[in-house]
């Protein structure tokens, strides 16, 4: 990601804005530093009620973020209102976590073949440095993901640490160029309340196709 696409943005920080600890389910390369709460790792997933959201209860669109995708079209986060995402934050670099995240999504995708008109399949990138438009091109080649029905984000790196701060994702930039993040997976409905949030891959994907169709009703 140029300069020029996401002007003013500073280099990776993880510090204070990353307020809204969920959960570090996973990590490509190791495990982001963030204990796990109790009720995160006795249960993996949180359920939320149709008026709890990230934000104070509210909408991630509430959110003013510059967006941009796989095929270098700039938008706003507020453009994707309307349709229920399936959604996680992921980076294409990662050979890890990120394809497992990537591979559950897929599965669900799957098991609601027929309805995907009505769901869309969401990946924001942790690492708008590296992840351009023909970077997250490749990855979705590389993971046969079906562009009609999924897109890669990116934004600014302000933005990136806004996003995950209020979805409860922690990362963390390594020497070695990998970024260890929490591992999870997020239904959000189509006015953008976060309505059920996996912590880690799970055995099935039931918990979020049952929360996927709650969110379509």
């Amino acid at each position: 990601m140029t300069g020029n696409m996401f002007p003013g943005s500073a280099r990776w920080f993880v510090g204070g804005l990353l307020t809204v600890a969920i959960a570090s389910g996973g990590a490509c390369g190791r495990q982001a530093e963030s204990p796990l709460p109790a009720d995160a790792r006795a249960t993996g997933a949180h359920e939320l009620p149709a008026a709890a959201g990230a934000i104070d209860q509210g909408s991630i669109f509430d959110l003013d973020l510059a967006l941009v995708d796989q095929e270098g079209r700039q938008l706003r986060l507020a453009d994707l209102r309307g349709t229920v995402m399936l959604a996680a934050m992921v980076y294409t670099s990662c050979d890890s976590v990120c394809i497992m995240v990537t591979e559950q999504m897929k599965a669900i995708e799957r098991q609601l073949a027929g309805v995907d008109g009505h769901v869309r399949y969401t990946l924001f990138s942790l690492d708008p440095g590296r992840d351009t438009p023909e970077a997250m091109r490749a990855f979705a080649r590389t993971q046969q993901l079906d562009t009609a029905r999924w897109r890669l984000l990116a934004a600014s790196e302000d933005d990136v640490r806004t996003l995950a701060a209020v979805l409860g994702v922690r990362y963390q930039l390594e020497e070695n160029g990998e970024i260890a993040h929490s591992a999870m997976i997020f239904v959000i409905d189509g006015e953008g309340v976060v309505r059920h949030r996996q912590v880690g891959v799970g055995p099935d994907g039931g918990a979020l196709v049952a929360a996927v169709r709650r969110a379509r009703d």
